[in-house]
Parts: structure tokens; sequence; C-alpha cells
């Protein structure tokens, strides 16, 4: 439950329970986002806690950082079209989720109402049995048989023949999202550069925002640490399914403070690593976006 770890930012709490005091345990996170600092204050609510109960923090901590790196590249001048009702990704791309965003979705749709829950588990079955039906590529097939870990190359072959599925995700309603609070951190941090309708597979240009920090690759490292597992991914549509066929995963616990400063580390040391490459890959995005716009202005104006 959220109530194993209360988040506080700014002063204000960040959570659930009422376990927050002054007695208890504190953790920083001070991180340099494009030059500009973000602090978070997480406070251990209680001596133990589950997979899931990270997630909220992972939530709080992404949403910080998506806050800086898309107000930056949109005062850089790049346009960032996604919106409100700007539903191209969510009919083209595979979704991962690390294993506590699988356990806390699971947790969080049994809270729904009874009807609510029986539509979600009825559009996830019926996905479910779609991607089932088929087979994914042979190169990524035969490591998966090997056990042994999945390239970039691999990945990505697996993620074009997801997209060949055409397959709608199954919370996409009238074009937006059913399950928005609940969304995985992989949607959150996904934004893109350029047009509406190059996203639509039409004319024009999109080019993802990077984030110096991919939360779900810091899930899925953190649990592969604490449960002794390589890291895995659980693709949306078969989440809730997965978690029925791994309760004792969602029961195991760890202590807080361990979970945490783990964490803490994690998010630090990929933020690092990561920083120079984004910032380089996004001077370059922002600088074509320019050139782009001024050809489209002039090819605008001399038409008319």
């Amino acid at each position: 439950m959220a109530e194993y770890i209360i988040t506080t930012v700014g002063g204000d709490s960040i959570g659930e329970g009422g376990a927050y005091n002054s007695g208890k345990k504190f953790i920083g996170l001070e991180l340099d986002i494009l030059g500009e600092t973000l602090n978070f204050r997480i406070g251990i609510g209680k001596d133990r806690a589950r997979l899931a109960d990270i997630v909220p923090l992972a939530r709080t901590v992404c949403a910080g950082i998506t806050d800086i790196v898309v107000e930056r590249t949109r005062n850089d001048g790049a346009r960032i079209p996604c919106s409100k009702g700007c539903s191209p990704c969510c009919s083209r791309y595979l979704v991962p989720l690390s294993v506590p965003e699988a356990l806390r979705f699971k947790e969080d749709i049994s809270m729904l109402s009874a009807h609510r829950q029986e539509s979600i588990w009825r559009s996830c079955l019926l996905s479910a049995r779609l991607i089932l039906s088929q087979k994914p590529p042979k190169p990524f097939m035969r490591k998966a048989e090997e056990v042994s870990p999945a390239s970039p190359v691999d990945l990505n072959l697996v993620s074009n023949w997801y997209m060949s599925l055409k397959l709608r995700c199954p919370f996409l309603y009238n074009h937006l999202c059913s399950i928005y609070d609940q969304r995985p951190l992989a949607c959150r941090e996904h934004f893109v550069t350029g047009s509406v309708r190059a996203c639509r597979g039409q004319r024009g240009f999109a080019e993802v925002v990077e984030m110096p920090v991919q939360m779900p690759n810091v899930l899925g490292q953190l649990a592969s640490e604490l449960e002794g597992t390589p890291a895995e991914a659980v693709i949306l549509p078969l989440a809730l399914v997965w978690c029925e066929e791994n309760p004792e995963r969602a029961e195991r616990t760890w202590p807080t403070s361990t979970m945490v400063e783990r964490f803490v580390e994690i998010v630090k040391t990929m933020a690092c690593r990561n920083l120079p490459t984004v910032a380089a890959r996004r001077k370059a995005i922002i600088g074509l976006s320019k050139k782009r716009r001024a050809a489209s202005q002039l090819c605008q104006s001399l038409s008319g």
C-alpha cells in the first residue's frame, strides 16, 4: 500500500496513510535535470515494504523530471504536440511494465467498482488472446529459450512485431486513457517533438523526447536486485494475468529503508550516466526542429 512510503516535496506530503510524523526516517534525493535542481524528501512510513509500494514514489519522481524536461524543451522552441485526446502512441506501441508496476497496477484496479473491474479484465483478456495467438520474432524466441539477456536489437524486433498487430491499448476509450491516474511510467515519460500527423504515420516528423532517467528501467533494476532475478518486463495487456500467475511475488517484503536507499542510488547513477548524452541529443533535436519549422514557413510563404 502507498502508506508504506510517503514522499514530501517542498514540504507538501504526497501519499496516503497517517504514518508521517517527525519521528520517522527521511531519505533525500537531489537531481540535476538540465541545470535545474530537483529535490525530494522521502519519509519512511513502515519498516517493511513490497515491490508495489515503491511505485507511487517512482511516479512522483517521474513527474518532477518530465515536467522540467518538457518545459525546457518547449521554452527552447521545440513543439511538443502531446495533449489530451492525442492517442496515436496508444494504438501503436508496446507498453512495458516493470514487475513493481504490474503488481501495483493490479492493486489499483482492485480498488475500482466491480463493473469497472469486469470491463478492464474483459478488455485485457481480449488483447491477451490476440497477442498470445501470434508468435514473436524467432531471434527473440531463441534468446527467451536460452534465458539469455535480450539485446536492443531483439527488443526492437519485438516492438516492431507488436506494432504490426495493430493492437489498440485496451484502456483507450474515445481517444482518452481510462486509467490515466494509474497509467504506466513508460506512458508518463513518452513525449515527442514534431507533428501529430507524423505520429499517425503520415507526413511530417516526430522525435521522442529523451528523459535522463527512464523510471521503468529504474524499477526493473531495483526488482531484479531485490529478488535476485533477471530484469523483467510485462506487456501491459498481460499484466493482470501475469499477477494472477505470480501471487507470491506480490506479498514478499524487504526493509523499506533498503528499498528506498537503493532506488535513490539507481536514479542518481542513471541520471549522471545519461544526462550528457540526453543533453547533446536534445540540442540536436531542437536545432533540427527549428530548421524544419523555418523550411515549412518558407514553403508556405512561397506557395502563398
